[in-house]
């Protein structure tokens, strides 16, 4: 009797949780379409078995030649136009994420980045069930929350420290010998200006502390790079830590850049000693190891605004 007892209570407290679920449920999220499902299912299934120190590599290359967001370059385009007087950036109206920018085809230097890790991070084969609950965690960091603008870092060396607090990543250059540190305040944006602060994205309260290894460190290979780091290209920019990101990818000896790119419309895979040379205002490079070990992401209820 006693056993059945405690089957009983077993019961009534799992019908309790559902019940209490079902009062606050997920917050729902807005996508533009589940018609990319197929291939991001195709793309885990064909990787979730790699380790972990080749997969991010090998997902990242099944975006070769994908175009480059073209909202991303009108935005940029827009901005470039605008008035370059010194301002401060404020968050007094936070606005709620009206659609997750998610997309397989078309992608900037950062979501390229992210949609990677989330594909990586995925434990099984299915788009709104496990690859799409990593990607907000991993764009936002929102803690199950609704999601809103500000909660996204599109500031890089933030975004880094999320996802290493997280399990995500591992940052390589905090510490080591041959890197350096840098603080920023990252609300302070003079003339470049970002269109990340119209739109109230994240605003850091307080100096953000950055860790990079300079370009001499990378040129003389004194940079414990591997396959499949995150590279974001440092700055000294007032208000800016990064100006690019990408992936670190070496073939037959060659050490190379993979990421996409604005210049050329599409990713892309450029020699990393040479891209680092010529853009300009680069002082350095962040890096970061694919970790994947970050635990089940909060729950979210995904719904397609498209067919």
């Amino acid at each position: 009797m006693k056993r059945w007892g405690w089957a009983l209570l077993g019961m009534l407290w799992a019908v309790a949780g559902w019940a209490a679920s079902e009062v606050h449920p997920p917050p729902v999220v807005w996508v533009p379409s589940f018609r990319e499902a197929s291939e991001a299912e195709r793309i885990i299934a064909a990787t979730r078995a790699v380790p972990v120190a080749r997969r991010v590599a090998l997902v990242s290359q099944f975006f070769l030649g994908r175009k480059y967001h073209p909202e991303t370059k009108a935005r940029m385009k827009k901005e470039a136009a605008r008035p370059r007087t010194k301002a401060e950036a404020a968050n007094l109206r936070p606005l709620p994420v009206e659609t997750l920018p998610t997309s397989l085809q078309y992608l900037d230097c950062m979501t390229y980045v992210e949609h990677v890790l989330a594909l990586a991070s995925a434990d099984r084969p299915d788009y709104a069930g496990a690859f799409l609950p990593r990607l907000v965690d991993i764009m936002y960091d929102a803690a199950g929350a609704p999601l809103m603008n500000h909660l996204r870092s599109h500031f890089t060396s933030a975004w880094g420290d999320v996802l290493e607090r997280k399990g995500y990543l591992r940052n390589l250059a905090r510490g080591h010998p041959a890197a350096v540190k840098r603080e920023v305040v990252l609300n302070r944006v003079g003339a470049n200006r970002t269109f990340y602060v119209e739109d109230r994205f994240t605003i850091a309260a307080g100096p953000q502390v950055m860790w990079y290894f300079p370009s001499a460190a990378v040129f003389a290979r004194k940079v414990p790079l591997a396959n499949g780091d995150v590279l974001a290209l440092a700055c000294e920019k007032e208000g800016l830590d990064v100006v690019h990101m990408g992936f670190f990818i070496e073939q037959k000896g060659k050490r190379l850049l993979r990421h996409a790119s604005s210049k050329l419309n599409r990713v892309i895979e450029e020699d990393l000693d040479g891209y680092l040379r010529n853009r300009k205002g680069v002082v350095g490079l962040m890096v970061w190891r694919p970790r994947l070990a970050a635990p089940t992401p909060p729950r979210y209820r995904f719904a397609p605004r498209g067919r």
